[in-house]
């Protein structure tokens, strides 16, 4: 991350995605440690427990803001599209992606973080997504970071 980035946030899993992975690796080691033996199933249990949380966290998308760009995944807006943005939370953020939800927003919802959000408006005739709607942990500093 370079010096001039107003914000920045992986939206990683909560700790118990983590340990329900971590329990589904443990079923498969106690079956492999008792049928080969003990050691066989904790270097399974160690090293599909490592894989899967390594995987949980290379597929968590990053919401980045800096001077130049918006970039949310893989996706990317210049800042000077933005028109403006709003934090959401609770019925706010349960109606912007539900019943008030408009098909041609850009959307990056993580069910786990979806309490809350950020609708980024966007003033750019060209682009076919008027809007962007991202979960976030930290509504406030996402639109502090894009103002």
């Amino acid at each position: 991350m370079n010096e001039s980035s107003g914000f920045r946030e992986r939206l990683l899993p909560p700790w118990w995605i983590f340990a329900i992975a971590s329990g589904l690796v443990g079923m498969i080691a106690v079956a492999y440690g008792a049928a080969l033996s003990p050691p066989v199933g904790w270097l399974i249990f160690v090293a599909g427990a490592g894989i899967v949380s390594w995987l949980l966290w290379v597929t968590s998308p990053v919401i980045e803001v800096t001077d130049t760009h918006l970039a949310a995944g893989r996706a990317l807006v210049p800042r000077t599209s933005i028109a403006g943005a709003i934090g959401l939370t609770g019925a706010l953020a349960r109606a912007e992606r539900g019943p008030s939800a408009d098909v041609r927003r850009f959307v990056l919802l993580r069910t786990w973080r979806a309490s809350t959000a950020v609708l980024v408006t966007l003033d750019d005739p060209g682009d076919p997504h008027p809007a962007w709607l991202l979960t976030s942990r930290n509504p406030d500093l996402l639109v502090r970071a894009l103002q």
